[in-house]
């Protein structure tokens, strides 16, 4: 390989380069221009409201309806340990609430679950709402179909909270059963094995985040902006939940002094909050790579 072809090769790359990184400031900059002009962070402002009201119907019925198939408790368990993870906070209120409504209202039927379920989508439906309206171009749907949206996002969530347990069941039970692994190499009392295991539940906060944008939004959205913006909110929602935890737990934040008794439910509404600006502007950053794409 002669000097000159090198030269040639470094220019086009930096040509390259020079090109992605213009591109990319200019969806980052319309992203964040449709989500300021769209008022996107009140918008998530309303989510919380909503879903201070979605939630425990949620947990609830899905406990009610795992009860079917396992026992309660173990079900409730599992449910308070997923919620924990996508909840970072605020556990003893969401466990101490659900269980006494569970003991109030002892065995749900199948049509108590569904109406509890009905009541969760309250939150899903305004969601799909807003992430719809990222898109300038997508038809906005009747009241019907927000529905029907709502209740197929609870499936999601159900159908996430299967694969967690599964991934958790796996991850558990691999280092008592002590199967080798990489050439008969074990790893599970290695940093390596826990970077693994931490990669498994944010594979499944990617997935979700992929199927927000990907098919909620009632317009054709590309593979490739579904997939950079899923990635980009997976990443910016787990160092969210992180910073979060450290700064409620710190000691620099004491909401009981403001809000007394209150104090957890405002750091519950903080985080939904947190939580769906990422996820919005996360629908933003989508709409502008699919229209940088097409």
């Amino acid at each position: 390989m002669t000097m000159a072809s090198v030269l040639e090769r470094l220019k086009s790359a930096y040509w390259w380069l020079n090109d992605v990184s213009g591109n990319s400031l200019e969806v980052l900059r319309e992203a964040v221009q449709r989500f300021s002009a769209d008022r996107a962070a009140e918008a998530a402002a309303g989510l919380a409201y909503y879903a201070l009201f979605s939630l425990f119907p949620l947990l609830i019925a899905l406990v009610a309806a795992g009860s079917f198939f396992l026992e309660r408790e173990h079900v409730y368990a599992k449910v308070i340990g997923f919620v924990t993870r996508a909840i970072p906070i605020s556990q003893q209120l969401i466990e101490r609430n659900v269980q006494q409504v569970l003991e109030l209202r002892g065995t749900v039927g199948v049509i108590g679950v569904i109406g509890l379920l009905w009541s969760a989508t309250g939150f899903f439906t305004v969601l799909a709402r807003h992430i719809n309206r990222a898109w300038p171009n997508a038809k906005t749907r009747n009241f019907l179909k927000n529905r029907l949206i709502g209740i197929s996002m609870v499936g999601m969530v159900a159908v996430f909270l299967i694969l967690s347990l599964l991934a958790t069941t796996v991850v558990s039970f691999l280092p008592q059963l002590q199967v080798p692994l990489w050439g008969g190499v074990s790893i599970y009392s290695t940093p390596l094995w826990t970077v693994l295991s931490n990669l498994v539940r944010w594979l499944l906060t990617f997935l979700m985040f992929l199927g927000l944008y990907r098919w909620v939004p009632n317009t054709e959205v590309t593979c490739s902006g579904a997939a950079w913006s899923a990635l980009v909110a997976a990443f910016a929602w787990e160092v969210a939940a992180n910073a979060f935890t450290w700064f409620v737990t710190s000691g620099l934040v004491r909401y009981e002094l403001v809000y007394g008794s209150l104090g957890a439910v405002i750091a519950l509404m903080l985080w939904v909050y947190v939580s769906g600006v990422i996820v919005l502007f996360g629908a933003y950053l989508c709409a502008a790579i699919t229209r940088c794409d097409s």
